[in-house]
């Protein structure tokens, strides 16, 4: 069973672990770990998506203009399978936060990558090309 649940200082290690382990994050100033908590003012909504096994990633999303911006950071695929990672985003992490931007009345959701795997499965959701390395869910009216 896919959840989400709130994230708190005790994730901090773990999601420090995989932000050293990420190739794309690892280094990148705007990767910051405290930044993924619940609370304090993290974004509009902070989050871990788990499964039976455990976190599958921790998600932050931020109000930009009339968009939600959606960061994720994703373990590794040596702790959590692709297998997992998209059963869990198809089953409730995607769901769950398009229910979020349209109750809020957003117009759509923006994420910024450079990986291709995950840009060619976020196409699958209906991301299209932004601009830059931006990827965006616009919702109809």
């Amino acid at each position: 069973m896919t959840k989400l649940t709130l994230t708190t200082a005790e994730d901090l290690e773990q999601i420090l672990e995989w932000i050293a382990a990420d190739p794309y994050h690892k280094g990148d100033p705007r990767c910051v770990a405290e930044g993924l908590l619940s609370g304090a003012g993290n974004g509009v909504l902070t989050f871990c998506l788990q499964d039976d096994v455990g976190p599958l990633c921790f998600v932050r999303l931020d109000a930009e203009g009339e968009v939600l911006r959606l960061s994720t950071q994703f373990g590794p695929e040596e702790q959590v399978s692709k297998r997992r990672l998209v059963t869990g985003l198809l089953e409730a992490g995607i769901p769950a936060i398009i229910l979020f931007a349209k109750e809020r009345k957003y117009k759509g959701i923006v994420f910024e990558s450079i990986f291709p795997s995950l840009i060619a499965f976020m196409d699958k959701q209906g991301f299209k090309a932004a601009g830059g390395d931006d990827y965006m869910l616009t919702f109809g009216e």
